[in-house]
């Protein structure tokens, strides 16, 4: 009897563990992700850094490379600017679609979902 309930205790904390993990892992994530969007310069800031690292550039190449991420990250942000009217149009689309399907105590909770989500939901929704 003894020897199940340390196993059975064993098994708990390790259950907890890896649920605390996957939150956390999750919450990491969507911070991340959220920062990248709003903060594409400190995404290329530690590229740079990365690659200078690992490719063990010199101070011509550093140049060159912050060149380079710099003008792809422009190019990226004109296109966003450009496309970003029609996936927030899009966005809101499914939004709306996925709202009406819901019964009303589902639609409540989606709300809250929503809400708990409110910086990537803005960012998708292209609001300020």
């Amino acid at each position: 009897m003894k020897n199940w309930k340390s196993i059975l205790l064993l098994v708990l904390v390790f259950l907890a563990g890896l649920a605390v993990g996957v939150v956390g892992t999750r919450i990491a994530v969507r911070r991340i992700i959220q920062q990248a969007i709003v903060h594409p310069e400190r995404v290329q800031t530690l590229l740079e850094r990365d690659l200078t690292r690992k490719l063990h550039l010199d101070n011509h190449q550093q140049v060159q490379l912050h060149g380079i991420l710099t003008d792809a990250r422009s190019q990226l942000g004109k296109l966003r600017q450009e496309y970003q009217p029609q996936a927030g149009a899009i966005f809101l689309n499914a939004d709306q679609s996925l709202a009406a399907l819901l019964t009303p105590d589902q639609q409540v909770r989606y709300e809250k979902f929503k809400q708990a989500n409110r910086p990537l939901w803005r960012t998708l929704r292209n609001e300020p």
